[in-house]
């Protein structure tokens, strides 16, 4: 079985639990909670992610870390998935938990890459066009890429809209060559 299917299956179960016990908006604060300190702590990561220590440990500091800051539902889940030795796809039941709560309340995650940083202003033009444009609320992840030069390249979904002047520039060399050799 693949390590989406598996995701998928616990994610659904996650936000079955979560819908069960009425604290589905709990829950998403606590998925990015765990994910914010797995994606800021790499000894975290390479920890959970051993197969050389034991599911007792394990358990142990998810207990120490966690108990305290997350829905019960939240924590029993973190245990299974220790208990199942299947913590490693925690990122993938992450990401398939989100696309199904996004699904579930209309939200569509876009993804904005710019060379620059975005100001406050900036960011809410953005937001204001991307409602527009899907009809849906959006969850707007910005990132800085100085390799683009300039411009910005949207991504909702699977469609990419590029903009970027490096785009501009590898189309203008494609157009060069090809009528070079016309």
């Amino acid at each position: 079985m693949s390590e989406i299917t598996i995701a998928r299956r616990y994610a659904q179960a996650l936000n079955e639990q979560a819908a069960q016990a009425g604290e589905q908006d709990q829950v998403d604060a606590d998925i990015q909670l765990i994910s914010d300190a797995l994606a800021e702590s790499r000894e975290l990561r390479d920890f959970f992610g051993s197969p050389i220590i034991s599911r007792e440990k394990k358990s142990a500091v998810v207990k120490e870390l966690f108990g305290d800051r997350l829905q019960q539902v939240t924590l029993t889940f973190l245990s299974l998935l220790v208990e199942k030795r299947r913590e490693g796809v925690f990122p993938a039941v992450v990401t398939s938990y989100r696309e199904l709560r996004d699904e579930a309340l209309g939200v569509t995650a876009v993804t904005v890459r710019t060379a620059y940083e975005l100001s406050d202003d900036d960011r809410e033009a953005f937001l204001c066009a991307l409602k527009s444009l899907t009809g849906k609320e959006v969850r707007l992840q910005t990132r800085v890429d100085a390799s683009i030069l300039g411009g910005v390249v949207i991504r909702v979904g699977d469609t990419v809209y590029d903009g970027s002047v490096s785009n501009h520039l590898a189309t203008l060399r494609e157009r060069l060559q090809s009528g070079a050799h016309a």
